[in-house]
């Protein structure tokens, strides 16, 4: 099995603080793989596993646990006889209130650390913070990068013996991944009859908006779920206002509010179905509260959701570099440069790089339009366009084209 070693990595790092650490993400990216991978090295590293406590409370045993005094009661009764630190791996606990009080209540009293692991942000009530002395770690989980897909891609080949005599083309690859998506499960499936995968991504979006959106932030109305939706996997890397999707709701024959559609907005951020860029004005340095883009967790995933529709080949681009630059860490906005945009202002610190996005600079009218932009911002931060060409060609005062497959595979 492929180790995604980004993760593993940071989880070492956190082990042995007296942090709670929080790990997010979108239901089936692989949250509770890399947990078992990591409770896994743990045990060779010389903890006991009568130390290690892993507790699904989506599943039936635990699903009666629904407060403090329930969660208390077993973890009172499981540290009763420990013997040397305990490791505790709870998840899909957001169904437990006041959680956070009793983790930081047995931290206190215990030789104990607790992983909270979620498919919902639900898990984190008005108030956690507080309760846990802001002693926590977030760690957000994403489904596979470019690089985790070469890697699941290589061991599917070794395991089907279509292993290729020579190297592939890094861009025929990246299409592949815009094809075939970044969920896990894909590489597990069995099934080889027609729509099995496309199956699974349904499946999985489904299960996603009934227990994360849904349930997991107590909606009642939902009758209107599937227009939302519908309308911002239409708009995918583009600029809109909650106020279009109520409209285009209303076409529909559904009447909701404006707070309605920002209501369902966050469910879905929570879920991680979706994530939200804020735009940037780059000559007035401050964040914009309006017209801000959409991605999507899974470009596979969407186009399952939306049959034959298939997000345009720039967009399908930039959601891949959006992902991409959240995994490395940065902050991503949107930059707003008087009527022009930047594709992506990735920050981090106070460093920032503005980054274009497109596919082939064919001819000088697309070299103008991701250029141009880029040419006119008078500071010293680093500029850049990645394109589909397979070699840098353009060279615009130091700003530069650069292949965008080899970025994405680049640490």
């Amino acid at each position: 099995m492929v180790k995604r070693d980004l993760y593993l990595k940071k989880l070492e790092m956190y082990a042995g603080r007296d942090e709670v650490k929080i790990i997010l993400g979108m239901r089936r990216s692989g949250k509770t793989t890399i947990i078992r991978q990591f409770i896994e090295e743990l045990i060779g590293e010389g903890v006991p596993r009568d130390n290690v406590v892993y507790i699904n409370f989506e599943g039936l045993v635990y699903s009666y646990f629904k407060d403090a005094a329930s969660l208390r009661g077993l973890l009172i009764e499981l540290l009763k006889e420990a013997n040397g630190r305990m490791y505790f791996f709870f998840d899909e606990m957001r169904g437990v209130d006041g959680w956070a009080e009793v983790l930081s209540e047995m931290r206190n009293f215990h030789d104990c650390e607790f992983y909270i692991i979620s498919s919902d942000a639900s898990v984190l009530y008005d108030g956690y913070a507080k309760d846990l002395g802001y002693r926590y770690v977030k760690l957000d989980v994403y489904p596979l990068t470019f690089s985790e897909f070469i890697e699941f891609r290589k061991e599917e080949q070794k395991e089907n013996g279509t292993v290729p005599g020579t190297e592939e083309n890094l861009n025929d690859i990246l299409r592949e991944y815009m094809r075939r998506g970044g969920m896990p499960g894909i590489f597990s499936l069995k099934g080889k009859e027609e729509g099995t995968v496309e199956n699974y991504l349904k499946d999985t979006l489904s299960a996603a908006l009934l227990r994360d959106v849904v349930q997991g932030n107590k909606l009642r109305d939902v009758s209107h779920i599937d227009k939302i939706l519908e309308f911002i996997m239409s708009h995918v890397g583009e600029t809109f206002s909650p106020k279009a999707v109520k409209d285009y709701v209303k076409r529909q024959g559904i009447t909701i509010s404006v707070d309605t559609v920002y209501s369902f907005l966050d469910a879905f951020i929570g879920a991680g179905i979706i994530g939200r860029v804020k735009r940037f004005d780059i000559k007035d340095a401050r964040e914009l509260e309006t017209q801000e883009k959409y991605y999507v967790a899974d470009l596979a995933m969407r186009n399952a959701a939306m049959g034959d529709e298939e997000v345009p080949f720039d967009a399908a681009l930039e959601n891949i570099l959006y992902t991409e630059l959240l995994t490395r860490g940065f902050n991503v906005c949107v930059g707003k440069y008087g009527t022009n945009q930047v594709d992506f202002i990735a920050m981090k610190g106070e460093d920032r790089t503005y980054l274009n996005c497109c596919g082939l600079l064919s001819d000088n009218d697309i070299i103008k339009e991701e250029f141009g932009v880029l040419t006119k911002i008078r500071d010293n931060y680093f500029k850049m366009v990645l394109s589909m060409d397979e070699e840098t060609k353009v060279n615009k005062g130091g700003i530069i084209n650069y292949p965008a497959a080899k970025f994405l595979v680049q640490a």
